[in-house]
């Protein structure tokens, strides 16, 4: 959906832990290893989902049924977010690759000093109060 200058989707924000170890894991809160995000596909019969990798960024689009969500849901925890993007404003110019920076910038979240899954997890979750 679009307004004049704005998008308004909604994705869904999943947190798990990933089998491989990488060093900076042990700093990172269990559960809350990991981040990806998925959304409906407009016209409603897909899924898209975006992961970010350690090597690359893997986006697949999956058929949209109860089997396939059952799938992308199947994490820690997930939170649903209506994001509402401003297409006037820059998203910001100094990141990392990781996959809360990516995540981040999918469902449009600018805060600077969120570097870790926990945290943008408690961020969205602040959010939707």
């Amino acid at each position: 959906m679009s307004l004049d200058n704005q998008i308004i989707e909604e994705w869904y924000v999943c947190f798990k832990d990933v089998p491989n170890k990488h060093w900076v894991q042990r700093f990172l809160n269990k559960g809350f290893r990991h981040c990806y995000a998925f959304k409906e596909s407009p016209g409603g019969k897909f899924i898209i989902l975006v992961e970010p990798m350690r090597s690359h960024l893997d986006i697949d689009i999956v058929p949209l049924n109860k089997e396939n969500f059952t799938k992308m849901t199947d994490c820690n925890k997930f939170v649903k977010v209506i994001v509402q993007y401003d297409l006037n404003k820059d998203r910001g110019h100094f990141c990392r690759f990781s996959c809360v920076e990516v995540v981040k910038s999918l469902i449009g979240v600018k805060s600077f000093w969120t570097f870790t899954p926990y945290q943008l997890y408690k961020r969205l979750l602040k959010c939707q109060h």
